[in-house]
C-alpha cells in the first residue's frame, strides 16, 4: 500500500540587495514668445505680461510635462523631484526673471503689478516643482503629470521692443533618492 503525500505549494518573493528605479521624463513641445503677435502689444502701461504665442497643443499657456517612474524588485528610491531652473538672461536688457512659471492655472497678472502666487520667477537655481512618492513593493509604476504655464513680463527698458531673438533655455530635471 502507497501513501500519497500532499505538500501545499508556496512562492517565496526575496527581495535583491538592490532594486532597480528607471525614471523617464517627457516634455511634450517648446514655448514661444512673439509679441508682434501678441494681443495687447504695443502695451500702454508696463510691466505687462503675455503667455507664450506658440506651446503645447494640450497646455496653450505652456508645456505639458510627464514623470514616470518605473521600480522593479522593490523599491531603490522613496521619493523622486521635479526641478527647473533658467540658462540665463534672454539678452543684455532682459533678464530670466522676467519669465515666470506656475503648476498651477493663474490668470496673467494685470499690468502695473508684481506676479502674484502662484507665479515664481524663473532663476538660474534650481527651483523644486514637485516631491513624489515612489511606488512601493516588489514592482510598481506611476505617471505623474503636470501643465507648466509660462508669463513673460514685458519693462519699458526692454530692448529693442518687441525683443527680437532673445531666448534661454529651460531645464527640468527628475531624479529620485
Amino acid at each position: 500500500m502507497s501513501k500519497k503525500i500532499f505538500l501545499p505549494l508556496f512562492f517565496f518573493a526575496v527581495k535583491p540587495l538592490f532594486g532597480i528605479s528607471i525614471l523617464i521624463l517627457q516634455i511634450d513641445s517648446n514655448i514661444t514668445f512673439d509679441l508682434s503677435l501678441s494681443a495687447g502689444f504695443p502695451p500702454t502701461s508696463f510691466p505687462t505680461y503675455y503667455f507664450p504665442t506658440s506651446a503645447s497643443s494640450r497646455n496653450p499657456e505652456g508645456i505639458r510635462i510627464r514623470a514616470t517612474i518605473w521600480n522593479f524588485f522593490g523599491a531603490s528610491i522613496a521619493n523622486a523631484y521635479l526641478d527647473v531652473r533658467g540658462g540665463g538672461d534672454l539678452s543684455t536688457s532682459i533678464a530670466l526673471n522676467q519669465l515666470y512659471w506656475s503648476i498651477t492655472p493663474a490668470p496673467l497678472p494685470p499690468s502695473g503689478t508684481l506676479p502674484p502666487p502662484p507665479w515664481t520667477s524663473l532663476s538660474t537655481f534650481w527651483q523644486n516643482i514637485d516631491v513624489v512618492r515612489a511606488p512601493q513593493g516588489l514592482w510598481g509604476v506611476r505617471t505623474y503629470t503636470y501643465d507648466m504655464d509660462f508669463c513673460f513680463q514685458l519693462q519699458e527698458d526692454d530692448e529693442p521692443t518687441p525683443p527680437e531673438g532673445a531666448s534661454t533655455v529651460i531645464y527640468i530635471r527628475f531624479y529620485g533618492l
